[in-house]
């Protein structure tokens, strides 16, 4: 029989990866180093096990699609709007001034304009198949970095267009003022492509997935987001525009749809495959001999190209008026050399001849291993960016300078969010004195729009603390997604303020320890506090009695969720909770206007004799207690009916009342 030759590369790929990716994981490395390496391994330049790269590469392409797609689905239409300062002004701004230094640096160095041009793009592009991977795995994507950082990528995947368009013209002789024609025409079709099909598919998109879901297949569905979401992306490379970036306007028109939750659900196990296909195809690139004849020369051309972006990034993202702590560590991730860079450097060399051998090795060479770094810098980037912040803070203003504030016995909300705008809203109606303090400058404009006391500042700062009157503040309330601006709010105002009470949020139930041991006074985990909120629910539907689900959910959260972190005192507890339930409880009962029991006699309900134990000790009248009541006491709308008795007793009770007469 005959073989076919992309599936014995994938046999082949797979087998080697899989090991090697398991070795590295377990050794605390991140998987995308294990498929960098695997790629070096069975690439042309290493062991040669793979013969078919060019199919292998067209895979990784569907991956980078598959990719970009369920990213759009996080974000929609809407929340990149809210990020467009930071896509135009920042992603502008950074590829400008990183193709302008990378140029002068070049020409100087005797490079020719046009190789120095292109080597400018190259270095101003950075991986949204990395960056984005690492941000989703971190659960960071829609964080004040992750916003930033999707903003500049966003602009940089359609700077591409245009850097495409500036390379072919070089190789063709075009003439700059040709060029630069060529460039706004194809600008504008690229602008009217992105707008038509945003219109087609949020029009067709969410039709034709309210029709396929009607037929309850479940195969069907899978073909019709495959259909979509490459299609899409193949309708954008008609127009010059890359597969990524259309599978990524795909997924924020699907964002919309009720069915996105689903649709990523089902993609997810394929982007994964797909995407590590990528990574490997990458490492393939890398050619041995060059690297060991070049390497010191490689690492300082890498460590130069990090340290011009780091710098470029954190200075774009002080001008965006983001605290310097938080854009040096966005720097740190943006770091490295883009898959982009990839297509110009294959048509500078392989189809125009503008680089020559060495320095088309030396550009992947330092492109692969920025990358292959990448995941490093990206888990040390938030400690690396607060040592640096300490040493250079004094010479950058995270604020403006404001008198303190004047309250006293106040809530400091840090981070208006979804939880901190709510806070707010309760706070206000229960007419309790209130600050906000954000670092998105969106957040703070819209807090005060809403009338609130709101300023901009990174809430880790004492001045800041201390403007917002944190030694005068009765509570301060956290809702941050970045656990080091959390840790370091949480040190400084329990410095300022040793009696201050400070409840944290955190996605991480890894922090929970440390932030009690830095001073938090309770800390709400959102894995924790929905694990919660999903047993006391089943409590109630089976008629527990309130406050015994109250006594349960009150220990989990004084012990700091220990029953869930250990589970040998999960099974202490439930034996506890199984010992309450034996003995005598307390509940109680609302009467409401559409009661059964409303208007009836204590007397005609008979509920100890109708239920074997249970009693009516008081009944709470407008807020008086009439304690042993007798039983001529008539029920009435508003009375709280306060019983005791054994579980089973008091279940009995509660139908009793509820009952409706046949």
């Amino acid at each position: 029989m005959e073989q076919i030759p992309l599936l014995k590369e994938l046999v082949i790929l797979m087998a080697v990866s899989v090991p090697i990716v398991f070795i590295l994981t377990r050794a605390g490395l991140p998987s995308i180093v294990g498929f960098f390496v695997t790629g070096i391994i069975i690439g042309p330049h290493g062991f040669a096990l793979v013969k078919e790269a060019g199919s292998v590469e067209m895979l990784a392409e569907i991956g980078i699609v598959l990719l970009l797609f369920t990213i759009g689905i996080e974000f929609s239409i809407k929340k990149i709007l809210d990020i467009k300062r930071e896509a135009f002004i920042g992603g502008g701004l950074q590829v400008l001034i990183t193709i302008a230094f990378v140029m002068v640096s070049t020409l100087i160095y005797g490079l020719d304009f046009n190789v120095a041009l292109i080597l400018g793009f190259i270095a101003s592009l950075s991986s949204s198949a990395i960056v984005l991977k690492l941000l989703v795995d971190r659960g960071e994507v829609r964080s004040s970095a992750g916003n930033l950082s999707v903003g500049i990528l966003i602009f940089q995947d359609l700077a591409v267009v245009l850097m495409v368009l500036v390379v072919q013209g070089f190789g063709k002789g075009v003439g700059s003022s040709e060029t630069g024609l060529l460039m706004a025409k194809e600008l504008g079709k690229a602008l009217g492509a992105i707008v038509f099909i945003v219109v087609m598919a949020s029009y067709l998109a969410p039709r034709l997935f309210r029709e396929v879901v009607k037929l309850k297949n479940r195969e069907v569905f899978m073909l019709t987001i495959v259909l979509v979401c490459l299609g899409t992306a193949w309708a954008a490379s008609l127009f010059g525009l890359s597969l990524a970036l259309g599978a990524f306007v795909a997924g924020l028109v699907i964002a919309e749809s009720e069915y996105s939750h689903q649709i990523v659900a089902e993609v997810l196990p394929f982007r994964d495959t797909f995407s590590s296909l990528f990574f490997i195809s990458i490492g393939m690139l890398i050619e041995f001999e060059y690297l060991k004849d070049n390497i010191i020369s490689v690492l300082a051309v890498c460590a130069a190209l990090i340290a011009v972006k780091t710098v470029v990034i954190a200075a774009v993202g002080q001008i965006l008026r983001y605290p310097l702590r938080l854009a040096l560590m966005v720097g740190f991730n943006l770091a490295q050399i883009g898959e982009f860079s990839f297509i110009l450097v294959n048509m500078a060399e392989e189809e125009h001849a503008l680089l020559g051998h060495n320095l088309y090795q030396l550009v992947l060479s330092v492109s692969v291993l920025s990358m292959a770094i990448t995941p490093f810098l990206f888990q040390a980037s938030p400690r690396l960016a607060a040592a640096i912040g300490r040493i250079l803070g004094a010479h950058f203003v995270a604020a403006k300078k404001q008198h303190t504030t004047s309250l006293s016995k106040h809530v400091i909300i840090v981070g208006y969010g979804l939880n901190g705008e709510n806070l707010a809203r309760v706070l206000k109606k229960t007419y309790i004195d209130f600050l906000v303090v954000d670092i998105n400058h969106e957040r703070v404009k819209k807090a005060r729009k809403q009338g609130y006391k709101a300023y901009y500042g990174e809430s880790g700062h004492h001045e800041i603390l201390k403007m917002l009157g944190i030694d005068k503040a009765k509570m301060m309330v956290v809702g941050i997604t970045d656990p080091v601006s959390t840790r370091r709010a949480v040190q400084v105002a329990r410095d300022l303020n040793p009696t201050v009470t400070i409840i944290v949020r955190t996605r991480y139930t890894s922090e929970v320890e440390d932030l009690y041991s830095i001073g938090a006074t309770q800390v709400i985990p959102e894995e924790f506090e929905t694990s919660v909120e999903i047993f006391s629910r089943v409590l109630k539907e089976y008629n527990i009695p309130g406050n015994i689900i109250q006594n349960q959910i009150d220990i989990v959260r004084q012990e700091g969720y220990a029953m869930f972190r250990n589970p040998s005192i999960s099974s202490e507890r439930l034996v506890s909770l199984a010992r309450i339930l034996d003995t005598s409880a307390m509940e109680s009962f609302f009467v409401a206007e559409d009661c059964p029991s409303l208007g009836k006699t204590l007397q005609e309900l008979d509920i100890r004799k109708r239920t074997g134990g249970a009693s009516i000790m008081a009944i709470i009248r407008e807020g008086k207690a009439h304690t042993n009541p007798r039983g001529d006491f008539k029920i009435s709308v508003g009375d709280i009916l306060v019983l005791i008795g054994g579980h089973a007793d008091l279940h009995s009770a509660v139908k009793i009342l509820n009952a409706k007469e046949e």
